[in-house]
């Protein structure tokens, strides 16, 4: 390896401000909120997508690994830190433009740093009814990053992998990658069928490290006339009964509805106020969680979703889910745009208090449901800072030190499997001093994805064993149910597959060696770092 002759060679392409050195770059790049370090030997930054292949070649020239990023915002995933040392970051985040909109056929073409806010003003500013891939990590995260790292959201194309429809990558010996549609001349074909011709390809390249992808063509959800907000509390010992109903809903109602979530009252409490009342270290006790919530009339679980279509199936579909959770729901409430435009209206004279709070979340609630990008959940991330947000403008959790690693492993949308998995969630979350903060989201009819935040001190090294060994606790209890994660952060990928033996591991490091022989591209991605 040499780092300095590489260097040189990259700031001859790129200029000066676009290859830093180790210093610049751990300045740039170094913070995250899993408390991960990593030794990086510099970054680059190139302003077109041409420049690429050339810096690939550089990079098997000295035998210097580069890792890829589009906006580094990948939150308690490791934010823009390589899953190994001795990487330069290649940072695509100025590569953002919308190369296509075909509003005929309901697609956009975009490259790694186009943004969700970047897509929405687009779509706004040409007056066009589609709806933006949203996810809770705000507006200013790639479109490109959370579809190739399998990301989903609640609006009707949940899966934002599967929505992918074709993309283009640079290979690790500097060569494009195209469908074999678009090299035997069907480039138009390309943009409109996902499974190709012949092999599918293009998912190695999802969670992967076997090209970085420039650009990628997403089937995009179509605003429709409706979209209403449907909100429904729920006791605990009907808990498998709303399991039953979100699977039903999901099956009878297909695309008139999008993702459905369902939040504990825990997770509910740390998005009402909880800068005042959350505890920063250790869990917040069960018969405070209890008074907390009652005081604020919350449920033990809450059941959000979305309804998209004309008026009249919207109506019908309403009826429906109405039917479906009536014999067992305290409440079921109904908000479409138009209703709760009046809400914030009357609420608006009233002094700042309970009502208009719930008002103006579920106004948060339903911008997330059309497709409008929202940073409603940034303050997640702040919940044991010391560091209390006031507004959500100015959130970045890298940089306040904010401690919060994910976990989210895959469900079957079992009612007694729910349950029990639930309840191991909460026990082994307690006995490690986390709070179990647990949101439960369809990714489709027959899987939930269950998203845990283990929020911590970001500024404490106690705090941050305690969400590690947190992490590895409830990674030992998925296997014992039989599921896993759909994604893991920078310090499971080494824990997950190093020393890992399987048909899989083994057929995907044998296309690693065959593709990438220098192994200079992201290593340690979903990938072993040893043999």
């Amino acid at each position: 390896m040499n780092i300095l002759d590489a260097l040189l060679e990259w700031r001859s392409l790129l200029g000066e401000e676009g290859a830093l050195d180790a210093a610049s770059a751990q300045k740039k790049f170094g913070l995250n909120t899993i408390g991960s370090q990593r030794r990086l030997l510099g970054s680059l930054q190139p302003q077109d997508a041409a420049q690429i292949p050339a810096i690939v070649r550089i990079a098997n020239r000295w035998h210097v690994p580069i890792y890829p990023i589009a906006t580094g915002h990948n939150w308690g995933y490791g934010s823009a830190l390589p899953a190994a040392d001795d990487c330069v970051l290649l940072d695509l985040g100025r590569l953002d433009r919308i190369l296509e909109f075909d509003s005929r056929l309901g697609y956009v073409t975009v490259e790694p740093g186009v943004t969700q806010q970047q897509l929405h003003d687009y779509i706004v500013d040409h007056r066009l009814k589609f709806m933006v891939p949203t996810t809770g990590a705000g507006p200013t995260c790639s479109i490109l990053g959370n579809a190739v790292e399998k990301g989903y959201g609640i609006t009707p194309n949940e899966d934002h992998f599967g929505a992918i429809l074709s993309l283009k990558a640079v290979l690790p010996d500097g060569s494009i990658y195209q469908s074999t549609l678009h090299a035997m001349g069907g480039y138009e074909s390309d943009k409109i069928f996902k499974w190709k011709l012949g092999p599918v390809v293009e998912g190695l390249f999802a969670q992967g490290n076997l090209g970085i992808v420039t650009q990628v063509t997403l089937a995009l959800a179509r605003k429709p006339e409706n979209v209403t907000e449907f909100v429904a509390f729920i006791d605990e010992d009907h808990f498998e009964d709303a399991v039953i109903a979100v699977a039903r809903i999901k099956q009878q109602l297909g695309a008139l509805v999008g993702g459905v979530n369902l939040m504990n009252k825990r997770r509910l409490l740390s998005m009402v106020d909880a800068g005042k009342v959350w505890k920063q270290d250790g869990a917040m006790a069960e018969t405070q969680v209890r008074d907390l919530a009652a005081k604020r009339q919350l449920p033990d679980w809450a059941m959000l979703g979305g309804i998209y279509g004309p008026d009249e199936l919207v109506a019908g579909a309403r009826a429906h889910i109405k039917a479906q959770l009536k014999p067992f729901a305290k409440q079921v409430l109904f908000f479409s745009r138009k209703r709760l435009n009046i809400l914030r209206k009357l609420v608006a004279i009233l002094p700042r208090g309970r009502t208009r709070g719930t008002v103006e979340s579920m106004h948060q609630g339903l911008n997330l449901l059309e497709g409008v990008p929202s940073r409603v959940a940034l303050p997640l991330a702040y919940l044991k800072n010391p560091i209390r947000p006031t507004g959500t403008q100015n959130l970045a959790p890298d940089r306040d030190h904010c401690g919060l690693i994910w976990f989210a492993p895959l469900l079957p949308i079992d009612p007694a499997l729910t349950r029990d998995f639930t309840q191991e969630i909460v026990r082994v979350c307690l006995a490690a001093g986390i709070d179990p903060l647990i949101t439960l989201t369809t990714i489709s009819e027959r899987c939930f994805d269950v998203t845990i935040p283990i929020v911590f001190d970001g500024n404490s090294a106690s705090e941050l064993d305690r969400a590690r060994r947190c992490y590895d606790s409830l990674i030992a209890l998925a296997r014992e149910f039989g599921v896993f994660p759909y994604r893991l952060d920078i310090e499971a990928m080494r824990k997950c597959f190093d020393g890992k033996e399987s048909s899989s591991l083994q057929m995907m490091k044998k296309i690693e060696q065959a593709l990438d022989p220098n192994g200079i591209l992201a290593p340690g991605r979903y990938s072993s770092l040893s043999g």
